[in-house]
């Protein structure tokens, strides 16, 4: 039941990125489709990801041991070990992926004459 929830406040979410966007560019909703499903397919994959680029930026501050007035911090003896990058899809992961491609099949077919000629 919780993941039959987050399912459908997924594809609410991405309906009101989708809305928000044709809205607020005074555009059609079908222009938006597939931009909103890959914004938040990102979106979920960023912020449920742990290490990677982003872990490596916040670990450098601290394994630079810079002393300055604005961050009391000491210097670091030890290295710290590198993260790998660790992503668990779930459920709203695989939502917004399943739209990305339905809206993205569902784009060509609605903008084929522009690619086609």
């Amino acid at each position: 039941m919780g993941e039959f929830l987050w399912a459908i406040i997924t594809l609410g979410i991405i309906l009101f990125v989708n809305w928000g966007a044709a809205t607020l560019f005074h555009s059609n909703f079908m222009d938006w489709l597939f931009m909103a499903g890959l914004v938040v397919t990102c979106s979920i994959w960023f912020f449920n990801s742990s290490g990677g680029f982003t872990s490596d930026l916040a670990d450098a501050r601290l394994q630079s041991g810079n002393n300055d007035d604005n961050w009391a911090a000491t210097e670091v003896k030890t290295k710290i070990d590198r993260q790998k990058l660790n992503f668990q899809p779930t459920t709203a992961f695989y939502v917004a992926v399943g739209y990305t491609v339905v809206a993205g099949i569902i784009s060509l077919i609605y903008f084929k004459d522009f690619f086609i000629n």
